[in-house]
C-alpha cells in the first residue's frame, strides 16, 4: 500500500462523539477538515423474542399436583405436563396420562396418551409441539387417570406472539 496516496475520504462522527476515518494519510493530517455529524444511526432492530414457558393452574389428584405447561418459541409450540408428589413416603405407581393442545376456534395440535410410572418428586410427560399461527391463541391440557377416576385437568392458555 501507498502511504503517500492516501488521502481522507470519510470522516464520521457518531453519537458518542468518536470519529471513524475511512482512510488517513499524510494529506489528511496536513489539511484539516471539520465534517458535521452525520445523522442518528437508525435503531437496532429488537432482539428475536426468546421463548417463554406458561404454566397452568396446579390441580390436586390424590397424592399429586398436576400442572400442564407450553413454551412457545415464535410459532413453535411444545407441550409438557409436570406431575409432583406432595406427600413423601408413599411409593409410585402407573398412571393414564393425557397431554393436549389445540388452537382456540381452531384445529388440534395434538394429543399424547399412554401409560407413565411417576415416583417420588416431579415427573414430566411430554406432549405434542407443533406450529402454531402467528396471533393465534394455543389451548392445552394435561390429566392423570387412577383407578378410572375421573381426572381433573389443567388447562392453560397462551397467546401466539410473533
Amino acid at each position: 500500500m501507498n502511504r503517500s496516496a492516501l488521502t481522507l475520504t470519510s470522516l464520521t462522527f457518531t453519537s458518542m462523539g468518536f470519529a471513524s476515518l475511512a482512510a488517513l494519510g499524510p494529506a489528511a493530517v496536513a489539511t484539516p477538515a471539520v465534517a458535521a455529524p452525520a445523522a442518528a444511526a437508525p435503531a437496532a432492530a429488537a432482539p428475536a423474542a426468546a421463548a417463554r414457558t406458561t404454566c397452568g393452574p396446579s390441580v390436586q389428584m390424590i397424592n399429586r399436583s398436576n400442572t400442564v405447561c407450553v413454551t412457545v418459541d415464535g410459532t413453535s409450540v411444545r407441550v409438557h405436563g409436570a406431575s409432583t408428589q406432595l406427600f413423601t413416603g408413599t411409593s409410585g405407581r402407573s398412571f393414564i396420562y393425557d397431554v393436549s393442545a389445540s388452537v382456540v376456534g381452531g384445529e388440534s395440535l395434538g394429543r399424547e396418551t399412554g401409560s407413565v410410572y411417576l415416583g417420588a418428586g416431579t415427573g414430566y410427560v411430554s406432549g405434542p409441539r407443533a406450529v402454531a399461527p402467528c396471533g393465534s391463541t394455543v389451548r392445552a391440557s394435561f390429566s392423570l387417570t387412577d383407578f378410572g377416576t375421573p381426572p381433573p385437568a389443567s388447562v392453560v392458555e397462551v397467546p401466539v406472539t410473533c
